[in-house]
C-alpha cells in the first residue's frame, strides 16, 4: 500500500505532488472550506507547511494534550506528532509541504474523543 492508496482527508482536499526524491517530497495542497484530514502521524519525517493563500488551522496532539494553531504562513510538525489540518474559514485554503527526515508514511491514528470526519 502507498500513500495514495490512505484515505487520509474527506472531498474537500486536493493534493497535487510537485516533487518526490529519495528522503524527501514537495506537495501543494489546495483545502477547499470545510475540508479536512484524519487525525494521523509520520514515522519518520518532519511535515513543513508553507501556507500561500488563506488561513489553516493545525490541531496536534500529544498526549492527552490538543494544540489548535492558526497558520498564516509557516509550521513545522515534528516525526510522531499526531495531527491534523483542516480550513475553518469561508475561503479556500493553499499550502505546500516539505517533507524530510526519511522513508515517507502516513499513520492514520484513530484519536478516542476527538472529532473524526467521514472520507469517500
Amino acid at each position: 500500500m502507498n500513500d495514495k492508496d490512505i484515505p487520509l482527508a474527506n472531498s474537500k482536499v486536493l493534493y497535487r505532488t510537485l516533487l518526490r526524491e529519495e528522503g524527501y517530497g514537495v506537495a501543494q495542497t489546495t483545502v477547499l472550506v470545510g475540508g479536512e484530514t484524519l487525525w494521523h502521524r509520520h514515522t519518520n519525517v518532519n511535515d513543513r507547511f508553507t501556507v500561500i493563500r488563506g488561513v489553516l488551522t493545525v490541531e496536534t496532539k500529544i498526549g492527552d494534550m490538543v494544540e489548535k494553531i492558526e497558520v498564516h504562513d509557516y509550521y513545522s510538525i515534528d516525526p510522531g506528532v499526531t495531527h491534523h489540518v483542516k480550513n475553518e474559514t469561508d475561503d479556500i485554503v493553499v499550502y505546500i509541504t516539505v517533507q524530510s527526515g526519511g522513508i515517507q508514511d502516513i499513520v492514520l491514528t484513530p484519536t478516542e474523543g476527538l472529532p473524526q470526519i467521514d472520507t469517500p
